[in-house]
């Protein structure tokens, strides 16, 4: 019976190891000079996820959207000129950002960038933030007012995991808007009190 009672704790554990790991999207970005392309893979299980490739001028050259699942492309850049661009891919928890060199004769991926965004809930007249901050930047968090006051501002450093309760249970009626500044990276959300 023990070893029944074991065995069933292990597959448990490997069921719900691998059903977490099931979560975190899998983006992979290969170069193919024998062709001159950019080949770009992401399973991902978001509602939605934006593909974007812009040149060093933000300009757009290709977008896309898709829905859970697998998601291949492959991009064909004998025609970009020789310079810096940037696939990106995003959904609601995060972004990655690929820097590519594209050269005469060859290309390269310079650097791979994960941003984690903020995670909020509302219950009620109560808002939750969460925000993974792996490179432990100093995160701002400030709430306004309809009228653009500031409410309330906190500076965190040094954590990895930043995790506020705003209770709006008292406040007047009124929208107010949350802002976290994380790096250069700057999020939005809002509450509307009745």
């Amino acid at each position: 019976m023990k070893s029944i009672l074991k065995l069933s704790t292990v597959a448990g554990l490997v069921f719900a190891a691998n059903v977490g790991m099931a979560k975190e999207p899998k983006v992979s970005l290969v170069v193919n000079e024998e062709t001159k392309s950019l080949v770009f893979r992401q399973d991902s299980n978001a509602e939605e996820t934006s593909i974007k490739l812009k040149d060093a001028q933000d300009h757009v050259i290709f977008f896309d959207n898709y829905s859970k699942g697998l998601y291949a492309k492959s991009f064909n850049v004998t025609s970009l000129e020789e310079g810096k661009y940037f696939l990106i891919t995003e959904d609601d928890i995060r972004a990655f950002v690929y820097t590519i060199n594209i050269g005469k004769k060859d290309m390269e991926i310079v650097k791979r960038v994960e941003n984690t965004k903020p995670v909020f809930r509302t219950d009620g007249e109560k808002l939750f933030l969460n925000l993974l901050n792996l490179d432990a930047n100093t995160v701002g968090i400030k709430v306004f007012d309809s009228d653009n006051r500031i409410l309330y501002k906190e500076m965190v450093e040094g954590t990895t995991t930043v995790e506020k309760a705003f209770n709006f249970e008292d406040a007047f009626a009124d929208t107010y808007k949350v802002m976290v500044k994380d790096g250069d990276e700057v999020y939005y959300e809002y509450i509307t009190i009745k």
